[in-house]
């Protein structure tokens, strides 16, 4: 009885990883990039303001990566419900390209405060921090408009919480 039970559950989840294969590469990537924040985070907070492991901040890390990976999954089901497969797939990477720019901001800001500042590893985290935050906005359409109301609403005391 439990083999059959297992056989059923190991092929119930192929399944479901195959009719996943599409969205393969982009959910790798998600799990990349918050894997990396979720190290460089814990680090920093070692590193740089002697913190102690906190359950609630790695919590809170599991569970944003979770959203994003259920957004991800959720839009490739309606658009294969839907029979609009590859808008779906244009979305995901849409969404997987955000997630990475500003999860990898955050990635770089940690690393800023792992290294020592004025060493060669920490100029170069700095230069690509600059890089990203500062010049590589201008390149991409909205963000920086979005960035600036944001920020607006944010020193308001409008912002949604």
């Amino acid at each position: 009885m439990f083999t059959y039970i297992k056989e059923i559950i190991v092929g119930v989840l192929l399944a479901v990883l195959a009719f996943l294969k599409p969205v393969e590469a982009e959910l790798w990537t998600l799990f990349l990039i918050f894997f990396l924040n979720f190290c460089f985070g814990y680090l920093s907070g070692m590193i740089a303001n002697n913190e102690e492991w906190d359950y609630r901040k790695a919590l809170r890390c599991v569970g944003e990566a979770a959203i994003f990976f259920v957004l991800v999954v959720d839009i490739y089901i309606y658009g294969v419900l839907k029979q609009q497969e590859q808008g779906a797939l244009q979305c995901i990477s849409f969404i997987t390209y955000v997630v990475t720019y500003f999860y990898g901001l955050n990635i770089l800001r940690n690393l800023k405060k792992i290294f020592k500042e004025g060493t060669t590893p920490w100029y170069v985290v700095a230069f690509l921090y600059y890089i990203l935050r500062f010049k590589f906005i201008e390149k991409i359409p909205f963000l920086s408009e979005f960035l600036n109301i944001n920020r607006k609403e944010v020193s308001d005391g409008t912002a949604a919480e």
